[in-house]
């Protein structure tokens, strides 16, 4: 072995003689070049996608535990009396978690909804289970696909406000299209 290469057997490369920071061939990077301004507008186009992703797993996050807790509260019916006040209360929960899904829903608009599946499938589907459980306990029988989508179809108005009038914005479950 050579002194060079000490004791250990490291080899010493070519590249290992310039400081981290400085290049090799001492030119800067053009940033006007066409491959730079390319790779500019995918960092932006990427940053923008993962920004969206980032916005609806939060959402995602808030449908699931506003969903479990309907359900817990679902769980406490123990009486008659007692139960149309839970009932009531567990339908002002679920339409806070429907204003949550609206908001998904903007976000994906125009999207390809299975970009972002992943982000939103565990919130849609405690949501379901919520809805499901509600009506079972309201009718002794299970809710069909069609009825939880008709829950979810959104319309806007100029506003931009909901209403169930106007323009469709899209539905989620199910087929889970926007």
């Amino acid at each position: 072995m050579s002194n060079k290469e000490g004791s250990g057997g490291f080899r010493k490369r070519k590249h290992d003689n310039f400081p981290h920071n400085q290049r090799r061939e001492g030119k800067d990077v053009n940033s006007s070049s066409p491959v730079m301004l390319a790779f500019k507008s995918f960092q932006q186009e990427l940053d923008a996608r993962h920004d969206k992703y980032e916005r609806l797993v939060k959402l995602s996050r808030d449908i699931t535990v506003e969903s479990k807790r309907t359900i817990f509260l679902l769980h406490r019916i123990t009486s008659a009396p007692d139960m149309e006040d839970i009932l009531t209360e567990s339908e002002i929960k679920l339409d806070g978690v429907r204003q949550k899904i609206f908001q998904v829903a903007q976000e994906l608009s125009g999207e390809d909804m299975h970009q972002f599946h992943r982000a939103i499938t565990t919130g849609l589907q405690e949501y379901v289970e919520a809805v499901s459980f509600q009506h079972f306990i309201k009718t002794r029988s299970l809710i069909s696909m069609d009825e939880i989508n008709k829950q979810l179809i959104f319309t806007t108005d100029d506003n931009g406000k909901e209403n169930k009038t106007a323009e469709n914005v899209g539905y989620l479950v199910g087929a889970q299209q926007i």
